[in-house]
């Protein structure tokens, strides 16, 4: 019996592995190779092809494997590799394995050179029989090609929906629906291709999975990590587009079947047949999970995995050093590296908590903006109790008063009256003392982060989020980018939040700065300047930052970057804050407007009248400088020429 040499060609390591083994099995069978892609089969055959003898015929057979639900997508990449071979081994034998395949593309399989084809799903004794039969020389083609087509099934499927009459008056009311052949071939590569995403998508999301499990703390697994959240993010992108070609397909569908159950009911009306429209609504009820089922699921799958993704890609990006590189101070800024990580992954995990507890509580869009307030300081206070843990108490052997009043970080007003904290040798909870604060955090930080209900409703109810004045979808990329950018810049702010009654109350307790604080922030002088710059940040910015923002309609966000902390700004209307200001915030803006109508043209009056300092400079003192300087030298000349001639004389 001859032993057979195979090269085993596919993309499933899993599938390669058991045709390996199963091939063991017979003893005329041997794997010599097994390869993922075309262009390492082509490698391995080049390296077998140098000696003479397998010059012409480096293998027995070549079987190349292409995925049973990803066939339609990679048809072209297949028949292209099918070619190759045959082109520069033509003694080569090749075998197909794959799902079904229609007559035409079978034909096409045929026609790039394949020597025979056999369904993935059959069972190992008939592939094994297409094996031999191909490596001997001989052809091998299935003739059920197509019986178990999932795409052939699912369009009979919906044809069988769509033209199935009730009885032959309603058939002529309602006419047969018979799509264009174009696009059942767009619904068929659509399909394809989100099976093809899902399937990319599993596979990064298991090794994003396994490489969290493994908290790694190098800058190269730390950097893989960015990368896969980033593949992940666009296979997302990538699955909301082709999503949305299946959606027009199905919206039109919808409206065309609407127009015409509209126009049936009120012919029956004027005949008074109630019973047949119960009975129609009762058939369209029917066909409609059995056309859009397929399609809700994926719409479903949609909206989980970009909302996973937009998580996951912030709790990457916390993997870097939060260093503050914007020039503006943070309260998070005194804490050392590990502590803000620590911080703003609690506070991600507790967001996460709260979207939950809001879709259970089923508040409704309309309700977000009246309990935001109570949603960001449920957020606050969950992410404290979290962070320093709900029974965490401050030890110490001394008797040490402190009063909130005279600590804060904002100038001219009081921290909730003259409240005094005893810390005797029992000590005191720490979680109380922040959570006092509430009121204090909730004006100066929580209650002014920017765009927090348009956020939340894009993430309960997929509201559109407004780009630069263009509606963008959930799930698109731009609607993802700016998503990312809101959730950055409000676990920032939130951080913020829980670090500023910290420094408000116990800037200076030993125990609190060997736990939390930055090396470089902890000298008592150290953290006064620190506190300082944070008061006068909070009335430069009350002053002139925020009053400049609103009149040039924009929001400032602090972003996490590859650097560090930035600060970005996004356009967004704010015509009644605009309207609301008044004092010195709307001096302000008059000012600016004012510099606005008058900077042009005192900028044109100076460059005329630097354009005319320059004429006379150049023109007219230049000159006459220069007819001097040329008299002088013309003199000199003269002179010494003189003196020349009377010596020679």
């Amino acid at each position: 019996m001859s032993n057979f040499q195979l090269l085993s060609i596919d993309a499933d390591p899993i599938f390669r592995l058991g045709l390996r083994v199963a091939c063991e099995q017979y003893p005329d069978l041997q794997v010599v190779a097994d390869v993922s892609t075309g262009n390492e089969a082509l490698r391995v055959l080049e390296a077998r092809s140098l000696g003479s003898e397998t010059a012409k015929k480096p293998a027995d057979l070549a079987i190349l494997a292409v995925e049973t639900l990803n066939w339609r997508s990679r048809q072209i990449e297949a028949l292209a590799l099918c070619g190759e071979l045959k082109s520069l081994y033509p003694n080569l034998p090749l075998l197909v394995l794959g799902g079904p395949l229609t007559p035409e593309l079978l034909a096409e399989v045929q026609a790039a050179g394949a020597n025979g084809y056999c369904p993935k799903g059959r069972g190992i004794s008939a592939t094994i029989e297409a094996i031999r039969a191909v490596a001997s020389g001989s052809t091998y083609w299935t003739t059920d090609v197509a019986s178990n087509s999932e795409i052939e099934q699912n369009a009979a499927v919906l044809q069988t929906v769509e033209n199935s009459p009730v009885s032959t008056e309603q058939n002529v009311d309602y006419p047969t629906v018979d799509r264009p052949v174009h696009k059942k071939i767009l619904a068929g590569f659509c399909l394809s291709g989100l099976r093809e995403i899902d399937a990319t998508l599993a596979v990064v999301q298991g090794d994003l999975q396994e490489l969290r499990a493994a908290a790694p703390k190098d800058l190269p697994s730390i950097l893989d990590g960015v990368v896969l959240s980033g593949r992940r993010r666009e296979l997302l992108a990538a699955r909301w587009i082709v999503s949305q070609l299946l959606f027009e397909g199905r919206t039109q569908k919808a409206e065309g079947r609407e127009e015409t159950g509209k126009g049936r009911r009120q012919r029956a009306e004027s005949r008074g047949e109630k019973e047949e429209i119960r009975g129609e609504n009762l058939l369209n009820n029917a066909q409609s999970p059995l056309a859009n089922s397929q399609v809700s699921a994926e719409s479903l799958a949609v909206a989980t995995n970009w909302q996973g993704s937009l998580f996951d890609s912030v709790a990457a990006k916390l993997q870097f050093e939060l260093v503050n590189v914007t020039g503006v101070p943070l309260e998070i800024d005194i804490l050392r590296s590990p502590k803000k990580r620590e911080l703003m992954s609690s506070i991600l995990r507790k967001l996460k908590d709260l979207l939950e507890e809001l879709r259970f509580s089923q508040v409704q869009q309309t309700q977000l903006s009246q309990k935001m307030p109570a949603i960001l300081r449920d957020l606050w206070e969950a992410t404290i109790i979290d962070f320093f843990g709900r029974y965490y108490t401050l030890q110490t052997e001394e008797d040490l008063v402190f009063d909130g009043s005279q600590t804060s970080l904002n100038l001219g007003e009081s921290q909730g009256g003259s409240a005094a904290y005893l810390l005797a040798g029992s000590g005191v909870e720490v979680v109380p003392m922040l959570l006092a604060d509430a009121d204090v955090v909730a004006a100066e930080i929580l209650d002014k982060i920017p765009m927090t209900v348009d956020f939340l409703a894009h993430l309960l109810f997929e509201v559109p989020l407004t780009v630069d004045n263009i509606s963008c979808v959930a799930g698109s990329p731009e609607a993802m980018q700016r998503a990312e950018a809101l959730l950055e810049n409000l676990a920032i702010q939130v951080a913020s939040g829980v670090v500023q009654p910290l420094l408000n109350n116990l800037a200076n307790i030993e125990e609190i700065k060997q736990i939390f604080y930055d090396g470089k922030l902890i000298s008592t002088r150290e953290i006064e300047r620190f506190r300082n710059d944070l008061s006068w940040r909070y009335s430069w910015d009350s002053y002139f930052v925020e009053p400049k923002a609103i009149f040039e309609s924009r929001f400032w966000l602090f972003v996490l970057g590859d650097s560090g902390i930035k600060r970005i700004s996004i356009y967004a209307p704010r015509n009644l804050e605009l309207a609301q200001l008044s004092g010195w915030q709307l001096a302000l803006t008059l000012l600016l407007e004012t510099r606005d109508a008058i900077a042009p043209r005192v900028r044109a009056v100076i460059s005329l009248l630097g354009a005319g300092v320059v004429y006379v400079l150049t023109q007219v003192i230049g000159r006459g400088i220069g007819l001097i300087g040329r008299g002088i030298i013309q003199g000199i000349g003269n002179s010494l020429q003189d003196s020349k001639f009377g010596k020679n004389g």
